[in-house]
């Protein structure tokens, strides 16, 4: 019995703790203006920048941070959309060489509550710098060394966020991209039409890809989805593959067509398709009806061959 309250109070300790940290995690938090920057460095020449860091109202207390750059790049971005998307804030390549190029202001400080303070950057860069694209991240954190401890349990909390700088190089850009594919499927079970697009990006400067989606009844020029004039669009390094996927909401049975275009610099892919939607129990319900048809057909016919024999053996 003894053993089962020591175990019991160990637990409560251990949740009161985990609470208790969880509740000053909540009263903590920041944000940044904006969450990315695209720039244009120019060779020989300096570039300044900044990004604002602000302690909301409802935060408690004051907050202390560090800034520092790191690489940024994609991580995959080669073949599938399962290998794009996470971000890589270690790998040294000549497309983040800009980390060399560029000092912070002011990468320590405090911020009161409802207050915000503008880190400052400066890229200076080389007169011999290559033309196209440099990525870097401007990291903000909770500053590390002023981290308390609560009796013999340090409170372990880490807020960390990213703002990406996008670096143009003005020179000989090479703007090249390749639309790899495009898909509108033409059968669906749901009522949820789901494309997709993949682009490649061939040049050495990043690229904006554009979608956009158009949906409407088989015999109706009544559009059910549209954004024509406000195209969904999504940022493609230099050297990788993105996938992009769209969405629209249909009737649950019905014809319809469909129509995705898919840019990316020049080029342009335009897919249409006359999409059927059906829901898996309407299919099975069809499937099952034609079944009995074919069974019915069947046992018809050799019905009539079993009396025409008949007739024939009654005539004989």
């Amino acid at each position: 019995m003894k053993k089962i309250i020591t175990v019991f109070v160990v637990a409560m300790v251990a949740l009161t703790g985990f609470f208790s940290s969880g509740r000053v995690f909540a009263e903590k938090a920041f944000t940044l203006s904006p969450m990315s920057q695209k720039v244009v460095l120019v060779p020989g020449e300096t570039y300044r920048g900044g990004v604002s860091i602000s302690n909301p109202v409802t935060s408690t207390e004051d907050f202390d941070y560090e800034v520092s750059i790191t690489p940024y790049y994609v991580k995959g971005g080669n073949n599938s959309k399962d290998d794009y998307g996470g971000a890589d804030y270690e790998s040294k390549t000549k497309m983040n060489t800009i980390v060399d190029w560029a000092t912070i202001d002011n990468p320590t400080g405090s911020i009161a509550p409802n207050e915000s303070v503008t880190i400052t950057f400066t890229v200076t860069v080389p007169a011999n710098a290559p033309a196209g694209g440099q990525y870097m991240a401007l990291v903000v954190s909770e500053d590390a060394s002023k981290k308390q401890s609560s009796g013999d349990m340090a409170v372990v909390e880490k807020m960390q966020m990213a703002h990406v700088v996008y670096a143009e190089v003005t020179g000989e850009t090479r703007n090249e991209g390749t639309i790899v594919d495009n898909n509108v499927p033409s059968f669906i079970t749901s009522n949820v039409l789901k494309t997709s697009a993949m682009v490649k990006n061939n040049g050495n400067v990043h690229a904006e890809a554009n979608y956009t989606l158009q949906v409407w009844p088989l015999f109706s020029n009544e559009e059910i989805c549209t954004n024509e004039e406000k195209p969904e669009n999504s940022l493609v390094l230099p050297n990788t593959q993105k996938y992009y996927s769209q969405e629209c909401n249909l009737p649950m049975v019905g014809i319809f067509r469909a129509k995705q275009v898919v840019k990316i610099f020049g080029e342009e892919s335009i897919i249409e398709k006359t999409i059927i939607v059906c829901p898996l129990w309407l299919l099975f319900v069809v499937i099952f009806g034609i079944v009995l048809l074919i069974a019915w057909i069947i046992a018809k016919t050799k019905k009539r061959k079993d009396s025409g024999r008949d007739s024939v053996s009654i005539s004989e």
